[in-house]
């Protein structure tokens, strides 16, 4: 680069790159903090290239991972739904059914201890049913008309044991305890078949695995951005320092028009390639 200027004696002359590079080598040496700026704003430069570069792997990352986890969904489209989610659903269902079944656990059991113990064991079947359910819909229609027709007997088993409990120790007869068992078990299989769907919706293992590896490789490469953008700062930051302070020098040696060419080759010479 080529610029002209008026020297001494108003004689022109041409400032080349060479002047440019030895002026800057000698406005260094005059002050150690001068260097220092000027070694950190290389620094700075090399770190943004290096942060960019991990910002371009981790987004081809989490390219990849979002393929995938769309590949593996497409397997089950009607499963979308979050798995730990729609398995709390299921799991608080069965919950709620815990006061419907130990009437009828009451009803077999001698002592609180026993009734527990048939409580517990009524929500595991329960449970069980519903799990069972939802991997049969996927494999075995036949498996899955013998589950439902299976669970069904059983939920009618828990409204006879709870009509016999209410019919014993309730005060309202026989039509009383036929309601509330009728209404108890109701909710059971309404509880039961809201599990099921619960679990019918949601999406299968391995895309939890791979929706879970997307959204991690996802925010990787947005923290990656982020760096990039940090680094950016402090690089421009160091730069316009630099610059702020050879700039008296540079009025020295060249016109006011001629400046803002100068400070660009020096801002391009400290950052390199902008790979932003």
């Amino acid at each position: 680069m080529a610029t002209p200027m008026d020297g001494p004696g108003g004689q022109d002359q041409t400032m080349t790159p060479a002047d440019v590079a030895g002026f800057v080598r000698d406005f260094n040496a005059s002050n150690q903090a001068h260097e220092d700026l000027w070694a950190r704003a290389h620094q700075a430069g090399d770190a943004v290239r290096r942060s960019v570069a991990d910002r371009d792997a981790a987004q081809v990352r989490a390219r990849e991972a979002r393929d995938f986890h769309l590949a593996v969904q497409a397997e089950y489209p009607h499963r979308r739904a979050p798995l730990l989610r729609q398995a709390l659903v299921a799991a608080v269902t069965v919950g709620l059914d815990g006061v419907a079944c130990w009437f009828a656990a009451q009803a077999l059991g001698n002592g609180q201890a026993e009734t527990l113990l048939w409580t517990v064991l009524f929500l595991a079947v329960l449970a069980s049913g519903e799990v069972a359910l939802d991997y049969a819909s996927e494999h075995s229609a036949r498996a899955w008309r013998l589950l439902a027709a299976g669970l069904l007997v059983f939920v009618a088993g828990l409204g006879v044991l709870r009509f016999l409990y209410l019919a014993t120790v309730g005060g309202n007869g026989t039509i009383g305890a036929l309601v509330g068992a009728g209404l108890f078990t109701a909710a059971t299989a309404a509880f039961l078949v809201i599990g099921y769907r619960a679990l019918r919706a949601a999406e299968r293992f391995p895309a939890w695995q791979a929706r879970r590896r997307s959204r991690q490789a996802e925010r990787e490469a947005a923290a990656a951005s982020r760096r990039v953008a940090r680094r950016v700062r402090d690089r421009d930051r160091l730069v316009d320092a630099y610059v702020s302070r050879i700039r008296v020098g540079l009025l020295e040696k060249c016109t006011a028009d001629q400046l803002p060419e100068l400070e660009e080759a020096l801002r391009q010479h400290l950052t390199g390639r902008d790979p932003t």
